[in-house]
This record gives C-alpha cells, sequence and structure tokens, in this order.
C-alpha cells in the first residue's frame, strides 16, 4: 500500500490528541505562571492535504507563539526551550515519545496502549516556538544553547493568490496538483522528499499569473 491523503474526519483523532495535549502543557508547572501562548494548526494539516506513508503514519505541524504576557517575555531561548521540552515530557502519554530536535519538539504517538512502540506508529505532532513578534523560531546552535532566528519567508503573496481564487479552483488545485505530488513525495526517502509547503507554493505559483 502506497501514500494516501488522510480525511479531515480520520485526523480528528490527532487533531484532538493535539490539543488536549496543549491544554495540558498550559497547565504544568514550568509553563503556567510564566508563559502565556497561543497556539495554531499549520502547513498541511491547516490546507486539509494531510499524507500518510505506507505504513499509515503521518503528521501534524504547530507553532506555539508567545504571547506579551508572558513573565520574562522571550528573552531567554535556551530556557524557554527546556521549559517546553519538559512540560510536553511530563504530559505526554505511555505510548508517546517526546523527541527534541534542533527547531521543534517533536511528540510520537503509537496505536498500542501500552510504552511507545516506533513499530506501531500512527501519528506525531511537530511543535516550534515562536517569538512574541512573530518572526522568530527557536533553533539550536550548540550542544543545550538556543538562540531566535528568522523564521524562513512567508511567501506571503503565495497565500493572497490561493485566497484570491474561487473555492472550486482552491478545490481543484489542491486535488489535481498539490495532493498527487505530496502523496507521490510520501513514498520516497525522507532525505529525498520536497516539502508539501514548497509543493504548495510552486502549483500555486505555477497557476496563477
Amino acid at each position: 500500500m502506497g501514500a494516501k491523503l488522510v480525511s479531515h474526519n480520520e485526523s480528528k483523532e490527532a487533531r484532538q490528541r493535539a490539543t488536549k495535549l496543549i491544554e495540558e502543557v498550559r497547565k504544568h508547572s514550568k509553563i503556567k505562571g510564566h508563559y502565556k501562548f497561543n497556539h495554531r494548526l499549520i502547513g498541511s494539516g491547516k490546507r486539509r492535504c494531510i499524507v500518510k506513508d505506507s505504513n499509515g503514519k503521518y503528521d501534524l505541524d504547530y507553532q506555539i507563539i508567545l504571547t506579551k504576557n508572558s513573565k520574562q517575555g522571550d528573552s531567554k531561548p535556551t530556557q524557554i526551550k527546556a521549559d517546553f521540552l519538559q512540560a510536553f515530557s511530563d504530559c505526554k502519554n505511555q505510548n508517546e515519545k517526546v523527541e527534541n530536535s534542533t527547531t521543534v519538539i517533536t511528540v510520537r504517538t503509537s496505536k498500542n496502549q501500552g510504552t511507545f512502540d516506533a513499530s506501531k506508529e500512527k501519528f506525531s505532532f511537530d511543535f516550534v516556538i515562536i517569538s512574541i513578534d512573530e518572526s522568530k523560531r527557536i533553533r539550536r546552535n550548540a550542544p543545550n544553547v538556543y538562540t531566535w532566528v528568522q523564521l524562513p519567508s512567508k511567501n506571503s503573496y503565495i497565500y493572497e493568490k490561493f485566497k484570491g481564487l474561487s473555492a472550486d479552483d482552491q478545490r481543484l488545485l489542491l486535488e489535481e496538483c498539490i495532493i498527487p505530488r505530496v502523496i507521490a513525495e510520501k513514498d520516497k526517502h525522507e532525505s529525498d522528499r520536497i516539502s508539501s509547503v514548497h509543493i504548495f507554493y510552486e502549483e500555486v505559483n505555477n497557476r496563477v499569473e
């Protein structure tokens, strides 16, 4: 079985779990009283073009956006990353695993209800921490040292082009151009894949003059 599109209804379980996990993190002692933040689903999850690989695994991407009500603002990225990593690690379920990467906190969920089993992974979440002005994200520059770095270009004009299309044209662009390419990339080795957001940019730019 190859890669397949995940329906909005099928991804409901993952979206609900992510929301519950985020709310539990808000209440964690490392976060409550220290940080205020908003969160939002981004990427393929937002565009409803989530794709699962041949093993049935798929992922969702979220931004954790700090707000000006955070006690220390966003002046200490190393401490911020450590606090959120601890909160996610403490709030995960038994069948989940938390990983700390260069730019995100990843939470992997397996189908079984016992200890996390990588061979039974069902879905995962990537959480990236965003600065108060929404222009930067936290990145590891050395072991245990994190800094704020500028977010990649949002290509806002691409999104404006997409929004300018009719609902039917948006649907056709997704169904006929973007989703088939995303599915094809999912069957490739991870190091060879083109990201779904890059495909989105290309196809919208090619379709709209």
